[in-house]
C-alpha cells in the first residue's frame, strides 16, 4: 500500500483532488489487514507460545516489539480515519504505514532468527507441532490464508508449503484456490485501485441472484466428499452456501 500511495500522490494534479472513493477503499483494505494481523497474533499467543514455552524461554524482544506495534498500528488507524480530499492526509497515512511496516519487519525478523530455530531444535517433527499447524490452518480467516498463497505464489505454495505438510493436492482446489481468489478480489484489487487512481468495480458476486444465475456449483473431491465451487469468484468451501437450492 505504501508504493500505491506514492503512485497516487504522483497522479494527483493538485493538493486537494484526492478521489472521493479513496478513503472508503483504504479503510476497507486496512480493516482486512487488521483481521489478518489479529489472526497472526492470536496464533502466536494462543497456539504457539503456550506450547513452545514449555521447552524454551520466549524472546523478550517480542514483548517490546508488540508494544511498539500497538502504538504505530493505532497511529495508522487514526490516519486512515482522518483521510480527506487533501493530499496531505495521504502523506500522513504513508508515513504512519512506513513506521508500521518497519516494526512488522522487526517482528518477523525475531520470529525467523530466534523463535523458528528454537522450535526446530526443541520440537523436531512430531504430532504436537503437526496438530498445532493443522489447527492453525483450519481456523485461519480466508484472507489470512489467501495472503500466504499470494506471498509465496501458487506454484511455490503447492510444491513447497503443501508438500512439506503432506497436504493432499486436491485440497488446493477445495480450500486454497478460492481463498487466493478472495484475497486478490478483496485486498489486492484495493491496492491496485489506489496505485492506478481507478475506482475498483463492485464484486462480481453481488450481481448474481439465487433465482437468476446462481454461481455456486457442487463438486466432488477425489475421496468422494462433496464441496461447493463459485464459478464467478473461484471460491470453494465445504459447507453449503446460504440460499443454495
Amino acid at each position: 500500500m505504501i508504493e500505491a500511495l506514492d503512485a497516487m500522490a504522483g497522479l494527483l494534479k493538485s493538493d486537494r483532488n484526492v478521489p472521493d472513493w479513496t478513503a472508503g477503499v483504504i479503510y476497507a483494505w486496512w480493516e482486512g489487514h487488521l483481521a489478518h494481523a489479529k489472526d497472526h497474533c492470536d496464533a502466536e499467543e494462543k497456539m504457539y507460545r503456550p506450547l513452545l514455552t514449555t521447552r524454551f524461554v520466549w524472546p523478550q524482544e517480542v514483548e517490546t516489539i508488540h508494544k511498539q506495534l500497538d502504538f504505530v498500528r493505532d497511529k495508522v488507524s487514526k490516519a486512515v480515519s482522518g483521510l480527506t480530499s487533501d493530499k496531505a492526509s495521504l502523506s500522513s497515512l504513508r508515513n504512519s504505514l512506513s513506521a508500521y511496516e518497519k516494526n512488522m519487519l522487526a517482528h518477523f525478523a525475531v520470529e525467523e532468527k530466534k523463535i523458528l530455530p528454537m522450535m526446530r531444535a526443541y520440537f523436531p517433527p512430531n504430532p504436537e507441532i503437526s496438530t498445532l499447524q493443522r489447527k492453525m490452518l483450519e481456523s485461519a480467516p480466508d484472507n489470512a490464508m489467501g495472503a500466504l498463497v499470494y506471498a509465496l505464489g501458487p506454484d511455490r505454495f503447492k510444491s513447497e508449503f503443501m508438500r512439506e505438510r503432506a497436504i493432499p493436492f486436491f485440497v488446493w482446489h477445495v480450500a486454497f484456490k478460492g481463498r487466493l481468489a478472495r484475497y486478490e478480489r478483496e485486498m489486492v484489487s484495493k491496492v491496485e485501485a489506489i496505485k492506478t487512481g481507478i475506482k475498483p468495480e463492485e464484486p462480481q458476486a453481488k450481481k448474481f441472484g439465487w433465482f437468476r444465475s446462481n454461481p455456486w456449483k457442487t463438486a466432488q473431491a477425489p475421496d468422494g466428499e462433496v464441496y461447493y465451487y463459485n464459478s464467478a469468484t473461484g471460491e470453494t468451501q465445504w459447507t453449503k452456501p446460504d440460499g443454495m437450492p
